[in-house]
């Protein structure tokens, strides 16, 4: 009788990664295995989904790429992030700054936004705001068809929520034509570009956009970028019909060479919502695992999902 052969187990993508981040950069190994230890299998899940996105958008060849792209932003902030301690304050104090020095800088900005993609999941924080993302905001809406994205960046956060949400489309708004070139290809890769299209638009201007026009809108981690961030979540009500659900992060205490407006406080970005007539129906605050020493400040990560008052108060 012939012998049935073993079907081969597929090789999952975030072992190939952690593989050649354990061979060309051991040292940010045990940071990146402190993501995965909470829930492993859903945290392999959800890395696979993003790598094989990657993968399918700008081939195999780009995750070596990415992987540098990610130690360099990982170095970069953690280096901010010493100056922030040191001096007590940003680097950057205006938009226009980072727009010269990033935002229009092709190069520059591929590599930033390839890096900031992989944080999503090798972030142990950040891995948590994406499963929150999932169950507190895209299994909550499951209905919503118009969905705008203010500053998608590298695209990945729209194409989770097209994943989730088959009656959505998406309608996409960036400053960096970096951003709608990557979020394009992604959408491309992850096989939703019919359902996708990005505009290139300033994130304030967007009160010229019709109103109520949006089920939903998703905004991460564009508010410690604005000078006046207040005006986005102005901008996030004009958009959404009454009721509609938004979900915004934002970073606190948390230097990077493009963040301006210093939070200080979770409920800083609660009254900026609640002033907006926004309600906050849910709220998460994440930090890394690890920090400096004898820190001052605490890098965080926050999550609020928003609903749009129907009335003055609720």
């Amino acid at each position: 009788m012939a012998r049935t052969a073993t079907p081969t187990a597929r090789r999952r993508p975030v072992d190939g990664l952690f593989e050649d981040i354990a061979a060309r950069h051991p040292r940010s190994l045990n940071g990146i295995r402190e993501a995965r230890a909470a829930a492993p299998e859903r945290y392999s899940d959800l890395a696979d989904t993003f790598l094989d996105w990657a993968i399918r958008a700008w081939g195999r060849d780009a995750l070596p790429r990415m992987v540098d792209a990610f130690i360099r932003f990982t170095t970069g902030v953690n280096m901010a992030q010493a100056r922030y301690e040191r001096a007590g304050h940003y680097e950057n104090k205006t938009f226009q700054d980072c727009l010269n020095s990033l935002y229009n800088e092709k190069e520059s900005m591929d590599d930033y936004l390839l890096g900031v993609y992989l944080t999503n999941f090798l972030w142990a924080h950040h891995a948590e705001i994406c499963f929150r993302y999932i169950d507190h905001f895209l299994n909550r809406i499951p209905d919503a068809k118009a969905l705008v994205e203010i500053a998608p960046g590298h695209g990945g956060w729209g194409a989770l929520a097209l994943k989730h949400l088959p009656a959505a489309e998406l309608l996409g708004y960036d400053i960096s034509p970096s951003s709608i070139r990557l979020a394009t290809e992604l959408m491309t890769g992850a096989g939703f570009n019919d359902r996708a299209r990005y505009e290139l638009k300033d994130a304030l201007d967007l009160d010229a956009v019709p109103a109520e026009s949006a089920d939903a809108v998703v905004c991460n981690f564009l508010v410690e970028h604005l000078e006046r961030p207040e005006k986005l979540f102005a901008v996030i009500r004009h958009l959404l019909k009454p009721g509609g659900q938004a979900f915004l992060t934002g970073a606190l205490t948390a230097a990077q060479i493009d963040h301006i407006y210093e939070f200080r406080s979770e409920s800083e970005l609660v009254k900026m919502a609640e002033d907006a007539g926004l309600r906050v129906t849910d709220a998460f605050s994440g930090a890394p695992r690890r920090t400096l020493p004898n820190a001052r400040f605490l890098p965080r990560s926050m999550l609020l999902v928003m609903q749009r008052r129907r009335n003055e108060i609720y």
